[in-house]
């Protein structure tokens, strides 16, 4: 008999995403401790590759949009088949398996609720927050990776303070440790953004969520006010999704072709970070994104929407600076102090690395996660040791 238990990770897709990344760095770091397997219900892409260890399972059930209900029977017969000890499932694309997991005889469901998207940005959607509420007696705990989705779930859904843990994101600081020689150099970015002129930056999922339309506006007003300055500035999008095309034609249509990049997935994400000045987030909706503490632990200023957690990661007027989402303008003027004054940058870059590598490190997370798991389990937790590796340093976007 395997000593190791069963953990079943159960979302909508595993393809590029912060979510899906921090599951793949979850999975590679306690792999001596459990056995994994991840049921996707839609499909997954090439971050399946990311999951280091063979043994991981990884099924895709080939769900159709809507209530495909032969897709519940086919997640029924997996997770008969895999016979797990406890289920992980995430967000709201996955939050109705729980039931399915009990007929299939698992004793433990843990829920997270890691963001919101674009179509229910602030949680106020009565028909989901009374689903939630409606599986209760099928999940034993439900986790928040902010402060701000836990009170959510207690105050608005109506989850009992007992049944909800809040587990915030960590990364492996030491894998985006970016240094003034490479935004000298810009080894990578320099034939687009030569030395001297000022680089903004963002990594995210081309997804109506991450409003990047909003951000090329402010980039827009930002040029358009500061005409003389307006060859030293550049921004580059990282990310690729559903978006796309709709950002290329905004580029062309306000004249930005030769000062706006829309870069795709990359592998190399914190070494194109270590090229940033300026690091820009939009999103109408958040839960804790890990990119604001990749890019705050590469040493960059961020200039980030006021939304969900994030608050909980960016300290205004000292790491750096929050305006309210929808506002082009806002997050145009705040863009604007940055390019114009380095010490800026530098001095609220550098309390951003050092407030991530306080509080927001892999080990605190991973320790976090095995301890839930164990008590559910009714295992002993012993202190955890994550292998420091490049956590999402592979990953292509958020």
């Amino acid at each position: 008999m395997n000593e190791r238990p069963l953990i079943v990770h159960v979302l909508y897709r595993l393809d590029t995403g912060g979510m899906e990344h921090m599951l793949v760095t979850l999975i590679n770091q306690t792999c001596q401790r459990y056995r994994h397997a991840v049921i996707c219900l839609e499909g997954y892409g090439a971050l399946r590759d990311q999951i280091e260890s063979g043994d991981v399972v990884c099924v895709a059930l080939g769900k159709r949009s809507g209530k495909d209900w032969r897709c519940y029977f086919r997640l029924w017969r997996a997770l008969r088949d895999l016979g797990p000890d406890l289920v992980h499932t995430y967000n709201i694309g996955a939050v109705d398996v729980a039931p399915v997991a009990r007929l299939a005889g698992v004793r433990r469901v843990v829920h997270a609720e890691r963001g919101r998207d674009a179509a229910d940005p602030r949680g106020e959607s009565r028909k989901y927050r009374l689903l939630r509420r409606g599986l209760l007696p099928f999940i034993d705990r439900y986790l928040a990776v902010s402060r701000d989705l836990q009170d959510w779930l207690m105050e608005k859904v109506g989850i009992p303070s007992s049944r909800v843990a809040c587990i915030p994101n960590g990364i492996d600081v030491t894998a985006f440790a970016g240094t003034a020689h490479e935004k000298s150099t810009r080894r990578l970015l320099g034939a687009f953004a030569p030395p001297g002129t000022v680089l903004i930056g963002t990594v995210g999922r081309l997804d109506a969520v991450k409003d990047h339309a909003g951000l090329i506006a402010a980039f827009r007003i930002l040029c358009e006010a500061w005409p003389h300055q307006r060859e030293q500035l550049r921004l580059v999008l990282l990310g690729e999704g559903p978006q796309r095309a709709a950002l290329e034609s905004q580029i062309e249509r306000g004249g930005l072709s030769t000062q706006v990049r829309l870069l795709g997935n990359r592998s190399d994400v914190a070494a194109l970070l270590a090229e940033f000045d300026v690091f820009a987030l939009s999103s109408i909706a958040e839960g804790m994104p890990g990119v604001l503490l990749e890019a705050m632990a590469s040493g960059l200023p961020v200039v980030a929407t006021d939304v969900g957690g994030v608050s909980e990661v960016v300290v205004a007027g000292v790491t750096g600076t929050l305006v309210p989402a929808g506002d082009p303008h806002a997050l145009a003027a705040a863009l604007r102090a940055y390019v114009a004054d380095e010490k800026l940058r530098r001095r609220h870059g550098e309390a951003g690395c050092e407030r991530v590598a306080a509080r927001f490190g892999l080990r605190s997370m991973v320790s976090a996660y095995v301890a839930l798991y164990d008590e559910l389990l009714g295992r002993p937790t012993n202190a955890v040791q994550p292998r420091m590796m490049s956590g999402l340093t592979g990953h292509k976007e958020h």
